[in-house]
């Protein structure tokens, strides 16, 4: 079931939390686990019922393995083998699934073999849910959390505002919130608050997410045909896709924080204006947040420390160091995190490219560690950064979306035909207003909303609308402030904003992209 559907809007999404709210009132907490489980696998299920026995059976053996570890951890015995089991176990259901397929067309197209094996059907949120229960296996290896009852458990992994593209959560951020006194209390600010993130949300995926593919998906579909693309469509591809993406992922990100928000739940942040970055490094760290934190915690720092000792006992000097403990895990793990998006040679190359930019902006950033006393960027300097950020962005989000790497290559091509450059006195429009066609007064509009206002988390400042909030409050300020209050003027507003969201539902219904991963 979509956010962006109006059963969702209005039948599911009422029914759920009236009925949240009903066992609360009634003095029936302990219920709530088994109730949101039941909500949730529901809308799990409407997208196709059989996968629910998938989720199910992860669920069921990760708990099982969850509560191994805690046994052997209290009883003091080692956990490296059970951990190690329990790891591949998700990794099994998540490669046959995602990428069984994937492997046998390439070994058949390489050996010549003539493997077969039906197509499967890539099951709803598989990435998230296997990455969000190997990161409270690992937790609870490392006495971090404890088990705590199946039910509970489930409601951990499959609570449905963040079941299907995340936040990926983890155990002990998430669970002590159902618990205490504070549970049901100030229910109605929870849903206004909530209600207002939700409709923000709703507003960037049906209004300005779809309206960007519109413009977008033409020029992709022409490149995956085998037609030459100009400069301009090429840029107008490039552009219009990174918006898109950025809208998309923005407005669910907004959707699954508002809607948690409505039960009273505080998600952790996983989007936080990306696109004003100036940096690789800077864009990353707000892009996905969530994924970042997990590769941080449980992939990059695991995978240097050994590295780093293996340069120190060589005696390697600085660059070498830098190689061993910066280029190679960072390429190698976005490279992990590249084919973690899907199975297709494109998101192998989309992980490569972001590997290279992050070395090259870490390696840049070292080499003027010791200068930085003397030159300080200035303001020159970091709308240069900013802007050479949006073309790597941009770059790598063309093969992100194009359906296989020639189509890419197509449009990259198209994008450094500079000798249309001499052609434009004749392609434009004589007048300006001619000149405003409907992607660039698009493309325009976007850009402005995404420089100079505030993200959703800004406009609900007042109201810690986020885990952490305190952390990313004076991050990437906006030039213009605008921040949400209870108040007649802001409910037309809002009420303004979700009419509009739900309105633009009747031009079709699109899957978010996070949703295919």
């Amino acid at each position: 079931m979509l956010f962006n559907s109006l059963q969702f809007v209005f039948l599911f999404l009422p029914a759920a939390l009236a009925g949240y709210y009903l066992l609360i009132a009634t003095g029936r907490q302990r219920w709530i686990f088994l109730f949101l489980v039941m909500a949730s696998l529901l809308f799990y299920a409407v997208w196709n019922p059989p996968y629910v026995l998938l989720l199910l059976a992860s669920m069921g053996g990760n708990y099982i393995f969850g509560s191994w570890l805690d046994r052997r951890r209290e009883a003091g015995r080692g956990n490296a083998r059970v951990m190690g089991l329990g790891v591949c176990f998700n990794l099994a259901i998540l490669f046959y699934y995602k990428y069984a397929n994937f492997f046998i067309d390439n070994l058949n197209g390489v050996a010549g073999t003539d493997f077969v094996l039906d197509r499967i059907l890539l099951p709803l949120a598989i990435s998230f849910y296997t990455l969000q229960q190997i990161a409270f296996l690992i937790d609870v290896a490392r006495g971090e959390v404890r088990p705590t009852g199946v039910w509970r458990y489930a409601t951990f992994v499959i609570f449905f505002p963040q079941l299907i593209a995340g936040p990926i959560v983890h155990y002990k951020e998430m669970m002590p919130q159902f618990f205490g006194r504070r549970l049901g209390r100030f229910a109605t600010a929870n849903f206004t608050v909530g209600l207002a993130i939700f409709a923000l949300g709703m507003f960037k995926k049906t209004v300005l997410a779809d309206s960007a593919a519109g413009f977008a998906t033409p020029i992709y579909d022409a490149a995956a045909a085998g037609d030459p693309i100009g400069l301009l469509a090429a840029w107008r591809a490039a552009a219009c896709y990174t918006l898109q993406l950025y809208f998309d992922f923005s407005g669910y990100s907004d959707m699954a924080l508002g809607l948690a928000r409505m039960f009273g739940v505080k998600l952790p942040p996983n989007f936080h204006s990306p696109l004003r970055a100036a940096s690789i490094i800077e864009y990353w760290r707000r892009w996905h947040m969530t994924l970042q934190q997990f590769i941080v915690a449980y992939m990059h720092q695991p995978l240097v420390v050994p590295l780093t000792r293996f340069g120190a006992e060589r005696g390697y000097g600085k660059w070498q160091m830098f190689a061993l403990t910066t280029a190679m895990p960072t390429i190698l793990l976005f490279v992990v995190i590249g084919f973690w998006h899907g199975a297709n040679w494109t998101f192998v190359v989309f992980g490569l490219m972001h590997g290279i930019y992050l070395t090259v902006n870490e390696f840049w950033r070292t080499y003027r560690r010791k200068r930085r006393k003397k030159i300080k960027p200035g303001p020159r300097d970091m709308v240069v950064y900013h802007l050479l950020t949006l073309v790597c962005v941009a770059a790598a989000n063309v093969v992100f979306r194009a359906d296989s790497v020639a189509a890419a290559a197509a449009i990259w091509t198209g994008m450094v035909q500079l000798g249309d450059l001499l052609m434009l006195p004749s392609i434009l429009p004589a007048s300006f207003g001619e000149l405003l066609t409907e992607p660039l007064t698009f493309i325009l509009v976007a850009a402005a909303l995404i420089a100079f206002f505030p993200n959703t988390q800004q406009i609900m400042n007042r109201y810690e609308p986020i885990l952490g909030w305190a952390k990313w409050r004076g991050v990437a300020l906006p030039k213009i402030a605008l921040q949400w209050r209870p108040t007649p003027l802001w409910a037309c507003y809002t009420g303004l904003v979700l009419f509009l969201a739900v309105a633009f539902v009747s031009r079709g219904e699109t899957e978010f992209i996070y949703f295919n991963f």
